[in-house]
């Protein structure tokens, strides 16, 4: 019955909208009647309402006006008539301001303008000056009211906006400009990326585009979309990762190291951390290894904190949900652990002296005396064959969720990727690590493999597990691996989730929160 009742709520909330529309579409063909454009070309403005208020608040302390005339406009979120003066409240971008109109000031047919055809909801334009009211509030005095824009469709209630979480999605333009926070957030994430470009810019790294559209997908291991090139008849894939084209790039003696800001696709769930499009950094520099990619990480992630937050720590979470509110502290250096330590930690299994026939029965061991359980659920912590293999799993699925302050696990084991090098001092482990923070891993980063020989035979292996039906293996790229024969120097890879990071730098829990238009199933009024 709640269900229904909800329904029936929409239904009439829809059908009044509708009504609205009617009679604001039938206010634009009177108003051109009477020769006013609803829809003007342009206006000039003198000020943004930020940049009014930062002018004016201090030189107008008492009330009273000043002679400046000025031009201001936005978005009309409140008004309210009172006989022969009215007030409204414009909103733009940076802010909001009071407006007074007066009949007697504006003349009767401007009034009549303001009062009887401009609704909330549509844009505005005003010349004025400057004035304090009696109770304070800094404003507007209009001398001149120009209506920019009809807006047909109305603005949900002024005092709850759209409080319903699937609407605050589906409808994106109405909530953003209905809520300032929500928009502040996307701002957020804009100056991030600012930040990020001239830290990378300032390194003297080259800033480089990939191709999304690749006739072979590779870099990760996920799903791809696929589409198809009719000039060429011929499949393509979506972007899954830059990695292979970047290292591509740097073959060509771009040694000064690059980066790209751009999509990734992946054919996979969706969830408060995933969604199938999102945006990637991912950076190469010759001469470097993954321990020049964690100071490089920790500096860019700090930066953006100070520059665009002004601290390093910040609250996240949700009452109740998980480890709860707490301070995450982004100051460098974060914490290094070993994978295998923090498995050894949390599951009491050492498994640094083990080989897998050892460590799977010590797994089952656990499983049987209950110190730990298959949160797998389909009992994928069983099946797994090689020593990494059941490593990783491991970690999975009992160390990333106690993982709350910036911690960055290093030496992952070997077959977690074919891009990697082996780690130096054993030859089960790879040079990688992987930064988490609240139980969410946040980037990605390699000593980079620059053998051909190994190179070509694990892309190899990786392709023949593809054929027999894995969905993510690594496919084989000949154009990669000849770049790779070519010759490419030591070199040190990163990858940062740009939506991740800007959820920890705003507090959001939701990655849709940080997308302009995140990916939503079908169905909207």
């Amino acid at each position: 019955m709640v269900g229904i009742k909800r329904e029936d709520d929409i239904d009439a909330k829809v059908e009044q909208a509708r009504r609205e529309i009617d009679v604001r579409a039938q206010k634009i063909e009177t108003l051109r009647a009477r020769g006013i454009n609803p829809f003007p070309y342009n206006y000039q403005i003198s000020h943004s309402l930020g940049d009014f208020r930062q002018e004016f608040n201090d030189r107008i302390k008492e009330p009273g006006t000043l002679e400046d005339r000025v031009s201001i406009a936005g978005r009309l979120m409140l008004k309210r008539a009172q006989g022969k003066i009215s007030f409204g409240q414009l909103e733009d971008h940076s802010g909001r301001m009071q407006i007074m109109v007066e009949n007697g000031t504006v003349g009767e047919d401007n009034y009549a303008l303001f009062c009887e055809w401009i609704d909330r909801g549509d844009i505005v334009g005003v010349t004025g000056v400057p004035m304090r009211t009696k109770r304070g509030e800094l404003s507007v005095k209009v001398e001149e009211v120009t209506l920019l824009t009809k807006a047909i469709r109305p603005l949900p209630e002024k005092w709850h906006g759209i409080s319903d979480p699937e609407l605050q999605y589906r409808d994106r333009s109405t909530y953003l400009a209905t809520n300032p926070e929500a928009r502040q957030l996307l701002v957020q994430r804009s100056q991030a990326i600012t930040v990020m470009r001239e830290h990378f810019n300032q390194l003297g790294f080259l800033e480089v585009e990939i191709p999304l559209l690749q006739p072979i997908y590779g870099g990760a291991s996920a799903r791809p979309f696929t589409s198809h090139v009719n000039a060429l008849d011929m499949r393509v894939y979506l972007s899954i990762s830059p990695e292979l084209y970047l290292k591509r790039i740097v073959a060509g003696n771009f040694f000064q190291g690059v980066y790209t800001i751009c999509k990734n696709f992946r054919n996979e769930g969706i969830d408060h951390t995933h969604n199938p499009e999102f945006t990637m950094m991912e950076v190469y520099k010759a001469f470097w290894d993954y321990n020049d990619m964690m100071r490089l990480t920790e500096n860019v992630w700090a930066e953006i904190f100070d520059r665009v937050r002004g601290t390093t720590k910040v609250k996240y979470g949700t009452e109740g949900e998980g480890p709860g509110i707490v301070e995450l502290d982004f100051t460098p250096p974060w914490r290094r652990a070993r994978m295998l330590d923090l498995v050894h930690e949390y599951t009491g299994i050492d498994a640094t002296q083990m080989d897998a026939k050892e460590l799977h029965a010590k797994v089952r061991e656990a499983y049987e005396m209950r110190k730990i359980d298959d949160r797998s659920h389909d009992g994928k912590l069983f099946k797994q064959s090689s020593w990494g293999e059941i490593v990783g799993e491991l970690f999975s699925l009992y160390v990333e969720e106690h993982l709350i302050q910036p911690t960055i696990v290093i030496d992952h084991p070997l077959e977690s990727t074919p891009l990697c090098k082996w780690h130096r001092s054993d030859s089960r482990l790879i040079e990688r690590f992987e930064p988490f923070v609240y139980g969410v891993e946040i980037a990605n980063a390699y000593s980079e493999l620059n053998d051909p020989i190994v190179q070509r035979r694990l892309l190899e292996e990786q392709a023949a597990k593809g054929r027999a039906g894995d969905e993510e293996a690594h496919q084989m790229d000949e154009d990669f691996v000849r770049a790779i024969e070519l010759g490419v120097p030591p070199m040190g890879g990163l990858g940062i989730g740009i939506d991740r990071l800007v959820m920890f730098l705003t507090g959001a829990t939701s990655i849709r929160d940080v997308i302009f238009f995140p990916l939503l199933r079908p169905g909207y009024k």
